[in-house]
């Protein structure tokens, strides 16, 4: 999946969460250090809002029940 990043809200150093729209949909990114495969903090440093990324993930619910993606790769 894709899109433009809409909003990014750090929950600690280790979780962020990333809102994507695209083909008019919006999707939540429940990112931690723990799933992704890769350089974590570099990344979620160069991240910014209005970027586009490429993410490969699994679905899942957060703690409130909000639908959201684990990505484990991020371009």
């Amino acid at each position: 999946m894709s899109g433009r990043v809409i909003n990014i809200r750090e929950q600690s150093k280790n979780l962020v969460f990333i809102d994507l729209e695209g083909d008019s949909s919006k999707v939540q990114l429940f990112w931690n250090a723990a799933s992704f495969k890769g350089d974590f903090s570099a990344l979620k440093d160069s991240i910014k809002r209005g970027d586009i990324l490429g993410v490969v993930g699994a679905p899942g619910k957060t703690k409130t029940g909000e639908l959201s993606v684990r990505p484990t790769t991020i371009e």
